[in-house]
């Protein structure tokens, strides 16, 4: 039977180590604990939130009401060959890259460029998680769901889960009340390296790479720009790279004509939010005694080991406020607000 406490402070449970007490909290283990877990909130008329990784959230240091359920449903990865391609499916509590390092070694094609991106496999959906040229989306085929008010098991296709840019149904208030329990990747046993983003494509320009060459490469450029999330404070990205319209791009270019772009379709181009905060606000590695951007990436945000989520959020808004007065851009947060 699942167990239930009181009180539990959720900062050891994020990645940014900030976090006020879960009024109810639960760590559920199979799909048995976690529909036990639900109907215990609903009949106690509890509201419920669920906590992965705990890496793209940021807590309220007043906690949050309700139940807090941690997903920690991790079996045995399942895996059905097909031609030239492998099944396989994850349970939501493994650590994703665990999952991106397995497949490496069994010369699985697919996740390689999304190599040592914290947080777990029930998280990625969610955010469409994505690097270096590489998305969730292009490999998921379909997520298995527990609704929390209907208290049953439901299987979504990749098109249901409606994916955009980190975004999907399930951060809709509709999508909010399903748990995503596993998720299938259709991997690849052929070679298919996806090399396009810069950096990966001079270091192998001419090349023929190793699929463990590649994972690699991709934490060595990471290590660079990201801190450690197992020992800082950090949500890794902490904003989305803004779309903007090509019209509004081309009047920044006029002022700004370094600024980079990546083409989204006729209308949109994508930004890099780091060039902006580096080159035209010169924040990277700027903030406070307690708030930050690390030095080598602005676009993540660390606490430096006594922030509050308060602070993290002003410090956060001041940014925004700061790219909106400079350039007229929008930015959004990547990470999530638990509690506020």
């Amino acid at each position: 039977m699942v167990r239930i406490e009181q009180n539990v402070i959720l900062k050891d449970y994020t990645t940014l180590q900030v976090g006020g007490p879960a009024e109810y909290f639960a760590v559920v283990t199979s799909e048995k604990e976690l529909d036990e877990a639900v109907g215990h909130a609903q009949q106690e008329g509890l509201a419920v939130t669920v906590l992965g990784g705990g890496s793209n959230m940021l807590v309220s240091d007043e906690g949050v009401d309700g139940l807090v359920v941690k997903m920690d449903i991790n079996p045995e990865l399942v895996q059905e060959a097909g031609e030239g391609t492998v099944l396989v499916t994850a349970g939501a509590g493994m650590e994703f890259d665990d999952l991106v390092a397995r497949s490496v070694q069994q010369g699985l094609w697919g996740l390689e460029n999304l190599s040592h991106i914290p947080g777990s496999v029930g998280a990625t959906p969610v955010q469409n998680v994505g690097a270096y040229g590489v998305e969730v989306k292009d490999v998921i085929t379909h997520v298995r769901v527990y609704d929390t008010l209907a208290r049953k098991f439901e299987v979504f296709t990749a098109s249901e889960c409606q994916f955009g840019y980190r975004d999907s149904f399930f951060k809709t208030p509709e999508g909010k009340h399903y748990v995503i329990v596993s998720v299938t990747y259709r991997l690849c046993q052929d070679p298919l390296p996806k090399l396009i983003y810069k950096d990966l494509a001079a270091l192998f320009e001419g090349t023929k790479p190793a699929l463990s060459e590649i994972r690699d490469a991709v934490i060595e450029i990471r290590s660079k720009k990201f801190p450690n999330w197992k020992t800082v404070g950090t949500a890794g990205s902490f904003f989305k790279n803004p779309i903007i319209l090509r019209e509004q791009f081309v009047k920044l270019q006029e002022q700004y004509p370094e600024m980079p772009y990546y083409e989204v379709d006729a209308t949109r181009v994508k930004i890099p939010l780091a060039w902006i905060l580096d080159k035209v606000l010169y924040l990277k590695g700027e903030g406070t005694t307690k708030v930050g951007q690390y030095a080598g990436q602005a676009l993540v945000l660390i606490n430096k080991g006594a922030a509050t989520a308060t602070e993290i959020a002003e410090h956060a808004n001041s940014l925004t406020a700061k790219v909106k007065e400079k350039t007229g851009i929008d930015v959004q947060w990547e990470v999530t607000k638990i509690g506020f």
